[in-house]
């Protein structure tokens, strides 16, 4: 049987120096599939490089939209640098991590 748990928010108790509350959020909810290779998708209220390591780290694959300006994101993704025109596309890779802007 689930236990189920009711989200109302971020809870900023549980937020670290290693994690921000919506990493311990996704962390919690995902506790039941670690290892089974699912597959998560998630907008970018969630979404950090860094959430995507631990995930991957657990074997739960995930594809996440995440804002330029967002800690550990690559510094040339900022939103002063990231000036791009109809048609222009900037990629960046690191490990397993793949960043792509158009």
């Amino acid at each position: 049987m689930y236990d189920m748990k009711l989200y109302l928010g971020t809870d900023s108790r549980s937020a670290t120096d290693d994690m921000t509350a919506t990493h311990t959020t996704v962390k919690h909810f995902t506790c039941r599939v670690e290892g089974l290779e699912h597959k998560l998708f998630m907008d970018n209220f969630f979404s950090t490089p860094r959430l995507f390591d631990d995930l991957l780290r657990r074997k739960i694959h995930s594809c996440e939209t995440v804002w330029p300006n967002r800690k550990d994101m690559p510094s040339d993704f900022g939103p002063k640098t990231l000036k791009l025109t109809k048609g222009d596309i900037r990629v960046r890779t690191t490990g397993n991590f793949t960043a792509l802007a158009w």
